[in-house]
């Protein structure tokens, strides 16, 4: 995983400049919020802690929408985008989504699931050349990951499906926030927030 070169002043503290066209800090799982966790896995993939790498009924869902002559979208579990951001090419074609799918089987059986979401959420893209959780928190909302608020991990966690439609820079930023409002609704229905801790949420300026 490349990381940008970071400038500090002489006591080490504070960072002057960071080169690179890709800004990335890589992370550990336990320096991650858990909210932002738990957003991730809300929007990303429900099912992520009880599929072994691939979901049948994501991958039966993509099925169903498929089109002839359009390619192939949709189904795909964390472990699968992590296999494909960090092993093949971004084509998307039906022999790619099986090497996908295969890679994804043998990345659940070498890595735990907290592996798996350590090297996802330091992986993808959140826009603005920001590569990785701890860049996105940095960049968007000028703090580290480990210290994300609800909102502000579901913010960030509406981000990847398309990082420049949905940039809070762009001219779409009622969408923005209405699927962060859906990532925190969905937080409920799997039960990492109460309804009142979701309402507070939802209220946060940001």
């Amino acid at each position: 995983v490349k990381e940008s070169t970071k400038i500090y002043d002489r006591t080490g503290a504070t960072l002057l400049y960071e080169i690179g066209e890709v800004h990335r800090t890589r992370v550990k799982f336990a320096d991650i919020s858990p909210h932002m966790i738990h957003a991730t896995v809300a929007t990303e993939d429900r099912e992520f802690y009880q599929h072994r790498g691939i979901s049948v009924r994501g991958i039966l869902r993509a099925v169903f929408r498929a089109r002839p002559g359009r390619r192939l979208q949709g189904g795909s579990t964390i472990t699968q985008q992590l296999a494909k951001n960090a092993l093949l090419t971004p084509e998307r074609t039906f022999t790619r989504k099986i090497r996908e799918q295969l890679l994804a089987i043998l990345v659940e059986q070498r890595y735990t699931k907290d592996q798996i979401l350590e090297m996802y959420l330091n992986e993808i893209p959140y826009g603005a050349n920001a590569y990785g959780v701890e860049a996105a928190a940095r960049t968007y909302v000028g703090a580290s990951a480990k210290d994300l608020s609800p909102a502000q991990a579901a913010l960030l966690a509406a981000l990847p499906k398309a990082p420049t439609y949905y940039s809070p820079y762009g001219s779409r930023k009622d969408e923005l926030f209405a699927r962060q409002q859906g990532i925190i609704n969905a937080m409920v229905d799997l039960g990492y927030h109460t309804p009142d801790e979701a309402e507070t949420a939802k209220k946060t300026t940001l």
